[in-house]
């Protein structure tokens, strides 16, 4: 016994008629894109993933990937993002230092300032972290961070 298949052809959403004509009076409406607070999806490889998350994570080996990386952009924005981080955080607290050094020997007046520059220097140091953290994260989500003062200036370097 011979089967056959029965092929029924569906119409297609172009061929089907309306009931109701009232729409095609209209015209369209253009609507503007939705712009989303949605950061931009860099990669979605798990290794590309994971070099990121790590070049966020270690200054020392974000600087390795500045120059050994020439591939993948993610994976060198995301380093140079960790290095300008890192050279930020150096540069405030050497200029923390230096005025430490300069105004440090006065006295009463020294140790007061002294103290004062240890706090803001705990604080920049918890900001710093919570920074780095934040951009450990969305590179393990596959996003794109950027530094907010000197992110855009670093990413000339990305080319």
């Amino acid at each position: 016994m011979e089967r056959r298949r029965r092929t029924q052809q569906r119409p297609s959403w172009q061929d089907e008629v309306l009931e109701d004509d009232r729409y095609y009076d209209m015209e369209p409406v253009e609507q503007e894109p939705q712009v989303d607070a949605v950061e931009e999806i860099v990669s979605t490889e798990a290794v590309v993933k994971l070099t990121c998350t790590l070049a966020a994570m270690l200054p020392p080996f974000a600087l390795f990937l500045i120059f050994a990386e020439k591939k993948s952009r993610a994976i060198r924005h995301y380093a140079l993002q960790s290095v300008g981080l890192t050279v930020c955080h150096l540069l405030t607290a050497g200029a923390l230092l230096a005025v430490n050094a300069v105004f440090g020997g006065i006295p009463y007046l020294g140790f007061l300032l002294n103290l004062i520059l240890w706090i803001v220097y705990i604080a920049l140091a918890i900001v710093m972290l919570v920074v780095r953290i934040r951009m450990m994260f969305v590179a393990w989500q596959g996003g794109r961070f950027t530094l907010p003062l000197v992110g855009h200036m670093l990413d000339r370097y990305n080319r």
